[in-house]
């Protein structure tokens, strides 16, 4: 056999076994367990940047076999499928030296391919819908939750209010699944993006990075699809057309974050203009997150930048990002 197959083999066979490890560590270690199972794709991004997608592909395959032996055919699955596909168009897109850019949509794309297909098998091989039970699931911790209010005391007409309350946010987490589905597998993607960038430097291979964070800027295209969202959201509604008024709400939720990435890009950039403390944005990024006024603020801040371009990213006279770093 020739050299220059020993050594992707060689690498093939450790980087598998971390990938077993991870898989081992997921399932046994809680908490630690959680975070792993997210960064499982990073060996195979390695492998794939390394020597190619093919032993990307030979990699996962072995560890899902194994995966399946050790603990249990579904996991070996979720994980194979669920991640491995991730770590594979990872890989190839690095390898290939595609931007940051278009490394995570294509990830992201592969990502939620995967979570789809993984459901469908556990859908055929289980005989149930997952996401029918996860919504049960729900439903039951509203009416325990009712349970400890009742038992704390609360009177029936104040139950009834929370009741009505949770249920309406029960039915909207129904509604907007699906784009709950494409803003994790971005994130996931993203996670790993950074995760292997982190690794491959450490091995000395350097790729490009995302730029500062104040300087993110979406296209206008997402102004367009918010208002769509608007449109689709009314019409479906008006005329009781329930699958256009879902995909109006997924829309909008998915627009909406992305205007909220871009408005607290907005706040980072004047932020660091003005010197601002690091603690009083860390607070500012809190407390976007816990209420819900300011979240909208936020959003509306984003979309009034894509129309007017605030910072002037957009204008041939301003000077260009360049790659960077430190993410800020």
């Amino acid at each position: 056999m020739s050299t220059a197959h020993v050594r992707p083999m060689v690498e093939g066979g450790i980087l598998s076994a971390v990938a077993i490890l991870f898989a081992l560590i997921s399932v046994y270690i809680p908490f630690i367990g959680a975070f792993i199972n997210l960064i499982w794709p990073v060996p195979i991004i390695l492998l794939g940047v390394r020597h190619g997608y093919k032993w990307s592909i030979m990699a996962t395959a072995v560890a899902g076999i194994l995966i399946a032996i050790l603990i249990h055919p579904l996991h070996a699955v979720s994980v194979a499928i669920g991640f491995g596909m991730t770590g594979i168009v990872l890989g190839h897109c690095f390898r290939r030296q595609l931007s940051p850019v278009n490394t995570v949509m294509l990830g992201s794309v592969a990502s939620l391919l995967s979570k789809v297909i993984v459901l469908s098998i556990s859908a055929v091989v289980l005989g149930i819908n997952p996401l029918a039970d996860h919504t049960e699931a729900m439903g039951r911790a509203v009416d325990q939750a009712i349970n400890i209010y009742r038992n704390f005391g609360m009177k029936e007409a104040e139950l009834n209010q929370v009741t009505e309350s949770m249920k309406g946010m029960l039915s909207l987490m129904k509604m907007i699944l699906p784009a709950g589905f494409v803003l994790a597998s971005v994130v996931d993607t993203y996670l790993n993006f950074l995760v292997a960038r982190t690794v491959l430097r450490k091995l000395g291979q350097n790729f490009a990075a995302f730029p500062h964070f104040r300087t993110w800027n979406f296209p206008s295209l997402l102004l367009y699809g918010f208002i769509l969202s608007i449109i689709m959201l009314y019409w479906g509604k008006s005329r009781e057309i329930e699958l256009l008024a879902t995909a109006g709400i997924n829309l909008q939720v998915l627009c909406s974050m992305l205007l909220m990435v871009q408005g607290l890009s907005v706040a980072f950039f004047y932020g660091k203009q003005h010197e601002v403390p690091k603690i009083i944005l860390s607070v500012f990024v809190f407390m976007v997150f816990s209420n819900n006024f300011i979240m909208q603020m936020v959003v509306f801040a984003g979309a009034f930048d894509i129309v007017f371009d605030f910072r002037r990213l957009r204008r041939p006279t301003s000077t260009p990002s360049g790659n960077s770093d430190s993410g800020e």
